[in-house]
């Protein structure tokens, strides 16, 4: 035991070996500063042995030190016992910078020494690299970004922060860099990158940017994904530049080019034609298109024994009935160089012109007469130089012609000259029997334009219907998944700031779904497709449930509400879930125009033969001057980007068509701004008559039923997109449920093979096969994959002719996204303990 006791290492031996072997410098102090121990890299570092410096006090062995940031440092480390670390030049015979530890011990403190002079001169090189790169991207007008996919924002360098308009230092994310892009180039050159990023390589796009002071710039952006080693993209690099200058030469050459071919195309047009009335609204028509004008006209010049007077002959850009009121233009102050072929006429501003407003008996334009501020006009004359006539171009903007286009237009007449002299022969022979078959050109075109304006008409009502159902799949998806997973996360965690946001997710989710729902509602309205369920309705109840379900929003707002009902105003014919949309779309309004501190009133009584509901509220009230427009479509008092209050402008419009439909009516009115409002709907009252058999409407959904129990049943979920399987899966295995996923419909009808499920929730929405095809193949499975399996189709698509296909294809229940939990549950529930 004795020698195994000799040859034991102890800790202390141990730390010290260590410390031996290291090439750093380490050394101990007591707290009389005095050296207890120094390891081999002390000595090189101190140039000193351990006999030398053992024992002895530091500050007067090393006297310059005491004036250095050690003696500070060591200081605060032995006297507060508290670390230390900093960075520090050692000077000769040393030459070196090095990273230092202080750290207190029982005794005193220990010190660590780390020769940093190799990082310190490789940082220093960063920093002098990236100067001279960000030197050289100012230099050439270039600045950089980097998105952060995970982080989803993108940081800017000054100047591109300064192309894009916005400040450096504040973070943006790309989705709001997206929405300054023009729309026009927006679409392209997310494609681009995205088929860049595809193939892992480099993307050059060039789009223009929207700035928030109101001007647009080019810019060009080279960039490209940085992956991580399973392939997925966590950042991207990239460099934009503004190229504004050389796209707007590009267009100005571009411009000029076309405006040449323009020309030439114009002169081989005018050659061909011999109908001088085609050929004069040819010339118009090129002129009024080359030089941007509202309208143009070609007035032909002839001397009658009263004097000079001008014919029109052609007009272009609006209806010839628009000129055909008012006398022809006479040899005045403006007009008289054009008809008298002494020069081109080019004025900014008519109504500012000296020349204006001088001759009776209108002293400037006719009353009705189309607005004009700009104008250009120039004479069209013949191989002998006499004046044809003029061709006058007018616009209602200010400065819209400029002096290129005074030389276009003169080109244009030039060319004209010499067809119209060609024309006029041929068009004197063949007047009557032109005249004859310019009508029947003008009955065709008529009826082709009804018959294309028909078809367009019925085109873009189908693609409307369309563009909205897809708008709410698109939008449905993801809210249905941010709706379960907030239910699931607030019923699970003790988080009480996890809660608070979870409560956020959920409450902006329901309003988005209520948009969506308002955009479908309005779709059907405006289609004539709006179906009411009638029956006899007590309003009362209608309006207990509505209240109840926006009291908490007048709670968290701090607004009393005030309910005044006659329960003897009786009875009204109506959809009772429609009747509860209109009054709690009045109340929510209220709610959200009123402030804290103040109060909303609902009143029902009958006034005659009808009944009146009437909401008022001590709000921000209504303009005059709005006042009549309150009721129509996307109408909103504040429409600006700085306004207070959001929403679509459609609830009262939706309010207003929905009473209608019942034969009602609804007003508003209101003093003025900040004196409150009062919205007013009438209904008539329903007849006496009344089955005994009816039931009162059910308002159940304001209550979503408790969740079951749902232990032992199989479930199939089938959904392309992942967080709405995840959500299923989790939200039906915590209610006992054995569940399946699948992402496709062959995944799906594979699981039914294998184990046939009880019960069945598909997606509609899903690419290659649909929810459709699904359904179609399972009912068409033999025996004993039992094909008469209970479905829910669980979809995005909500629309009432989406249900109709749903259940037409085998479906026993069709629910729209975004859906609360309870109510699903209670619909599995239902469908599955029924069947």
């Amino acid at each position: 035991m004795s020698d195994l006791g000799e040859n034991t290492i102890t800790p202390e031996q141990s730390v010290a070996e260590v410390l031996e072997n290291i090439s750093d410098a380490f050394f101990a102090l007591d707290r009389q500063w005095r050296f207890t121990y120094l390891n081999g890299g002390a000595e090189r570092m101190l140039r000193r042995t351990r006999s030398e410096l053992l024992g002895q006090n530091i500050w007067t062995e090393f006297p310059d030190a005491v004036q250095s940031r050690f003696y500070t440092e060591y200081h605060r480390t032995m006297e507060a016992g508290v670390p230390s670390q900093f960075e520090e030049y050692y000077p000769a015979p040393l030459d070196a910078w090095y990273e230092v530890r202080a750290y207190p011990t029982p005794t005193g403190m220990a010190v660590y020494f780390q020769d940093s002079t190799e990082h310190r001169r490789v940082r220093e090189q960063i920093r002098e690299t990236a100067d001279r790169l960000s030197l050289a991207m100012d230099a050439s007008g270039l600045g950089d970004y980097v998105w952060d996919v995970v982080t989803d924002r993108v940081h800017l360098s000054l100047h591109a922060a300064k192309l894009f308009g916005v400040p450096a230092d504040i973070p943006i994310t790309r989705n709001q860099m997206l929405t300054m892009v023009d729309a026009a180039d927006s679409a392209l050159a997310q494609e681009r990158v995205a088929v860049a990023l595809k193939h892992q390589g480099d993307y050059r796009i060039e789009y223009r940017v929207h700035r928030p002071d109101g001007s647009v710039v080019w810019i060009a952006t080279r960039g490209r994904g940085i992956y991580d080693e399973n392939g997925k993209m966590t950042r991207l690099l990239g460099v934009m530049q503004d190229i504004t200058e050389r796209r707007n030469a590009e267009d100005a050459l571009r411009a000029e080019i076309q405006i040449k071919e323009s020309l030439r195309s114009i002169g081989l047009s005018f050659a061909s034609k011999l109908e001088l009335q085609d050929l004069l609204q040819a010339i118009t028509d090129a002129g009024t298109r080359i030089v941007r004008a509202q309208f143009g006209a070609f007035f032909y010049n002839s001397v009658t024994a009263a004097g000079e007077s001008y014919i029109l002959y052609t007009i272009s850009g609006v209806p010839r009935e628009k000129f055909s009121q008012f006398p022809m233009p006479r040899n005045t102050a403006i007009f008289g160089p054009t008809f008298e072929g002494t020069g081109t006429v080019r004025i900014d501003d008519v109504t500012n012109d000296p020349r204006y407003g001088k001759n009776a008996p209108y002293h400037g334009m006719p009353p009705g007469h189309l607005p004009v501020r700009s104008h250009l006009a120039v004479s069209v004359k013949s191989r002998t130089g006499d004046v044809i006539g003029g061709l006058l171009f007018g616009h209602e903007q200010v400065g819209v012609f400029t002096e290129h286009d005074a030389r276009l237009i003169e080109g244009i007449a030039a060319q004209a000259a010499v067809a119209l002299d060609n024309a006029r022969l041929y068009d004197a022979e063949r007047r009557a029997r032109a005249d004859a078959e310019g009508a029947n050109r003008d009955k065709d075109r008529l009826l082709e334009s009804e018959r294309a304006a028909r078809t367009e008409a019925e085109r873009a009502s189908r693609t409307k219907d369309e563009f909205l159902a897809t708008v709410s799949h698109e939008l449905r998806t993801p809210l249905n998944a941010m709706l379960g997973w907030s239910q699931l996360l607030s019923d699970t965690s003790d988080a009480g700031t996890l809660r608070e946001g979870l409560d956020v997710i959920r409450r902006n989710a329901r309003v988005q779904a209520q948009l969506i729902e308002d955009l479908l509602d309005m779709s059907r309205i405006i289609s004539g497709k709006l179906r009411l369920d009638v029956q006899r309705v007590d309003l009362p109840d209608v309006i207990h449930a509505a209240i109840e379900s926006v009291q908490h929003s007048a709670d968290a707002r701090g607004v009393r509400l005030v309910k005044i009902l006659d329960p003897a105003a009786g009875a009204v014919s109506g959809d009772a879930n429609r009747l509860q949309q209109i009054v709690w779309n009045l109340l929510s309004n209220a709610i959200k125009f009123t402030p804290k501190g103040g109060h909303v009133q609902i009143t029902l009584r009958r006034v005659d033969s009808q009944v009146e509901i009437a909401v008022t509220d001590s709000g921000i009230g209504i303009a005059p001057d709005f006042l009549p427009h309150v009721f129509e479509r996307f109408r909103q008092a504040d429409a600006s980007t700085t306004r207070k209050h959001g929403g679509l402008g459609l609830g009262l419009s939706i309010v207003k068509s929905l009473i209608e439909l019942h034969g009602g009516s609804a007003h508003a009115q209101s003093p003025g701004d900040n004196q409150g409002s009062t919205f007013i709907i009438v209904l008539p009252i329903a007849a006496v008559a009344r089955q005994a058999a009816e039931q009162p409407p059910d308002f159940s959904r304001s209550h979503p039923p408790a969740a079951p129990d749902l232990k032992g049943l199989k479930i199939l979920v089938v959904d392309d997109e992942p967080d709405a399987r995840a959500l299923l899966d989790r939200l039906l295995k915590d209610r006992g449920a054995e569940v399946q996923t699948a992402g496709t419909v062959s995944e799906a009808l594979e699981a039914f093979k294998l184990r046939p499920p009880d019960l069945l929730i598909s997606d509609i929405g899903i690419p290659d096969q649909d929810g459709y095809d699904l359904i179609r193949q399972v009912r068409a499975l033999p025996a004993p994959h039992d094909s008469r399996i209970p479905a829910i189709a669980l979809t995005a698509f909500a629309r009432s002719e989406d249900r109709t296909r749903a259940m037409r294809a085998g479906y026993q229940m069709h629910l729209p996204k975004p859906i609360e939990a309870p109510e699903l549950l209670a619909a599995i529930a239902t469908l599955a303990w029924r069947v």
